[in-house]
């Protein structure tokens, strides 16, 4: 059975961690899906590919794929800065990559690719990830930075990171870098990129003006510079796009 794009709660103990699982199945072809920075990792499973679990990385500009009618994709989302706890691997060499992840969990990661094969349900896979994940570290530094930073939108000076972290903006920069991928100012950036793209996703797009003040922006120009960047659009073309 087909279907539309969906999304699932993680469990309790997860919810810190894990922003939802997802699943998708179009019904028809779309030759140009697109899918845009928001700061997260997420986890793919999707029959088509070679390696069929594969980690995508943190994004910086949009990337648009090719689905075909009915195939299916599912994974797991982690929140933006959240995902060493359960992927290690240096944040760098992930961002805007997709990497088997075979090559990071081993044969834990290839019997997990076969139980999902067989899972006869959503909650099956779900069950399964969820078994694999485990029981998560104790947060880190970086990763209570990161929270605080998705908590106000990206509207954090660098500053006052550093010195809530009572570290040197150098050694702020070091460690985002390290453990995310991005600097503490590019991680800002994506996230009030989103904010931004949520007040589109809810239709509060009248005002461009208003949009840009609310999510932190000097100006409309600013904004709309900015979210064609991470996009490829406008604020109004992608308004206008069917989605």
């Amino acid at each position: 059975m087909n279907r539309p794009y969906q999304e699932f709660a993680p469990a309790k103990r997860l919810q810190e961690f894990v922003e939802c699982y997802w699943a998708h199945q179009p019904g028809s072809a779309v030759p140009d899906y697109t899918v845009l920075p928001d700061g997260c990792v997420d986890i793919v499973y999707s029959p088509s590919t070679a390696s069929e679990l594969q980690l995508v990385g943190t994004m910086t500009s949009a990337r648009k794929f090719a689905l075909s009618a009915g195939h299916f994709q599912f994974g797991v989302r982690f929140r933006p800065g959240m995902s060493q706890a359960f992927l290690p691997i240096p944040g760098l060499d992930t961002v805007d990559q997709s990497i088997a992840l075979s090559d990071i969990w081993g044969a834990d990661a290839r019997r997990l690719i076969e139980q999902i094969t067989e899972a006869r349900s959503i909650d099956h896979c779900i069950g399964l990830i969820e078994r694999r994940l485990g029981e998560p570290a104790e947060i880190t530094l970086v990763q209570r930075l990161c929270r605080w930073i998705v908590r106000e939108a990206g509207q954090v000076r660098i500053d006052d990171l550093a010195f809530q972290a009572g570290l040197s903006a150098r050694q702020l920069r070091r460690l985002f870098l390290e453990q995310v991928g991005l600097s503490p100012k590019h991680f800002c950036r994506v996230i009030r990129f989103r904010k931004g793209l949520s007040h589109l996703s809810q239709g509060r797009c009248a005002d461009w003006v208003q949009v840009a003040l609310d999510c932190g922006y000097y100006d409309q120009a600013h904004f709309i510079n900015e979210f064609h960047e991470f996009s490829g659009y406008t604020p109004g073309e992608f308004a206008a796009l069917e989605r």
